[in-house]
């Protein structure tokens, strides 16, 4: 069974605090009299399901369109279950029960809950969602060397109560401190999947010359 992983990108998502909106134009319509629909879409490249790449904390960092297109296909993806409050960090010490199994991930889904707050409180879920560690990104990039991405179901792998130690976790996820990259999916609906690892997934981004991230669809066969 096939799972669509995307939330549906249209106006009034949350997303981090401060990032442009999403808006969506008619640009020639049939009804006006044109023989065909058009639109012009303004979307920022962080809004909804995305995909953080290399460049987006590394100044060095490859732009999206050189990453490797395997990088966005996966064949051993694990999802685990790892409940989380407001503001919580995840941490290495979370994956201690699970480490016989992550080692050999080559994506982690982590599910920590806090997706409920994207429909029920989105002010809560824009500005006070879990955050992935420093140590918890230095222990993947130390101990998973499989691992090509990790999905987040909350908005950013940082969090807006303490982004210093946000920018250094995405910096040591993009490679800044390493000699490999791992990619950062954010905004990730998990609803429904069940927990344990899955057939495959990928998470496609647009291929849009010398851009750091881009929206993804992202699915998941279980």
């Amino acid at each position: 069974m096939y799972q669509i992983l995307s939330y549906p990108i249209k106006k009034g998502q949350p997303t981090w605090p401060g990032n442009p909106a999403f808006s969506l134009e008619p640009h020639t319509s049939i009804a006006g009299g044109d023989t065909a629909n058009t639109c012009t879409i303004h979307l920022f490249n962080h809004y909804g399901t995305h995909l953080d790449g290399p460049m987006h904390f590394y100044g060095k960092g490859i732009p999206l369109d050189q990453v490797p297109f395997g990088q966005f296909f996966f064949h051993n993806p694990l999802l685990l279950d790892i409940p989380k409050e407001p503001g919580a960090k995840l941490m290495p010490e979370d994956l201690i029960p699970h480490r016989e199994d992550v080692k050999d991930a080559d994506l982690l889904l982590i599910r920590t809950g806090f997706s409920k707050y994207r429909r029920e409180k989105p002010d809560l879920y824009e500005n006070n969602g879990p955050a992935v560690s420093s140590r918890l990104a230095r222990y993947l990039q130390d101990n998973m060397s499989h691992l090509k991405a990790l999905a987040l179901d909350f908005v950013s792998l940082a969090s807006y109560s303490d982004t210093k130690d946000g920018d250094l976790a995405h910096q040591i996820m993009l490679g800044m401190y390493h000699n490999r990259y791992i990619c950062i999916i954010e905004d990730v609906n998990m609803e429904g999947l069940p927990s344990g690892f899955l057939k495959n997934a990928a998470a496609v981004p647009l291929i849009i010359e010398g851009i750091d991230s881009s929206p993804v669809t992202m699915w998941a066969e279980y």
